[in-house]
């Protein structure tokens, strides 16, 4: 079982020809509204993979929040997704003819998220605990302490990139994240961005994906690279979540770690065929099946 404690949002998405420059504005060519939230999303891709798992989280008492949990409902246990007098949180979104996103987030009701409401009989039944930095990072670092004492293994996806205690991070068992938060990261630790360079200044666990060129990790000292499927893509929205939960369902069932990121390199290939947020993540056994043209 998966707990999930992170973000619950609606995504406002902008299709346009290219993204706008400082002061510009431009016409949008199409409009839509899609659950979306880094920890939703994720949930939602683990679920469509197979795993059982607990969303922890939390929406405002406003007209998004239905439109905010409208695929977790059955999906995911919502017992612990709490209602709070704040808006739900939002995320703008502009896509452009390239797929490239660009995205600015109004977290809202996700910062009163509290991973007190996981109870300790919750955390000893969790085989994984997954995080994000989409809540209030004091809640995120105080799970990340209380999984360490368990037998639970937790994965931190460290995005967006924020600046936490070497310390903190030192206790995850497995930090995800992509280039961008890698160079970010790296910055921090004052040592290079890649996995090994990280893995060892950090001393756990460190996967780095890289876009059209694959993925990267390094577990306890051993090297895996994975490449990525060639596909023609649509759209990156929910691709990084995409692979972070298929990864963390492939984890939870028993699957080596290089077995994991290639499922989940070939979920998030699917995602980026088609356009959307959670809409585009794939079922079981759509991965199962699909096959690179």
């Amino acid at each position: 079982m998966i707990i999930d404690f992170g973000s619950i949002n609606v995504d406002l998405i902008f299709t346009v020809h290219e993204m706008p420059q400082a002061g510009q504005t431009l016409l949008a060519t199409g409009f839509r509204t899609e659950a979306g939230g880094k920890g939703a999303n994720q949930a939602v891709a683990a679920s469509r993979d197979g795993a059982t798992v607990v969303m922890v989280g939390a929406v405002g008492e406003d007209a998004m929040a239905g439109t905010a949990l409208q695929n977790l409902q059955g999906a995911a246990d919502l017992s612990r997704v709490a209602r709070a007098p704040v808006w739900t949180g939002c995320a703008s979104i502009l896509i452009d003819a390239r797929g490239r996103n660009m995205i600015a987030v109004a977290p809202g009701a996700n910062l009163i998220a509290s991973s007190d409401t996981i109870d300790e009989a919750l955390l000893e039944e969790a085989s994984i605990v997954l995080m994000q930095m989409e809540n209030d990072v004091s809640q995120t670092e105080k799970l990340v302490r209380r999984t360490k004492e368990t037998s639970a293994r937790s994965i931190l996806n460290l995005a967006p990139a924020f600046p936490l205690d070497p310390e903190t991070l030192s206790l995850c068992d497995l930090i995800v994240v992509n280039e961008d938060e890698a160079e970010a990261l790296a910055v921090w630790l004052r040592c290079e961005p890649s996995a090994r360079s990280l893995s060892k200044r950090l001393n756990t666990g460190v996967l780095r994906t890289l876009g059209g060129d694959g993925a990267e990790a390094v577990m306890n000292g051993e090297e895996i690279k994975v490449s990525a499927m060639g596909v023609d893509v649509k759209d990156t929205t929910a691709a990084g979540d995409c692979f972070v939960g298929v990864l963390a369902s492939a984890l939870d069932r028993g699957l080596s770690l290089e077995a994991a990121m290639r499922r989940a390199s070939k979920a998030a290939a699917i995602a980026c065929s088609r356009p959307g947020s959670q809409s585009s993540i794939p079922f079981a056994a759509e991965t199962d099946n699909w096959i690179t043209g």
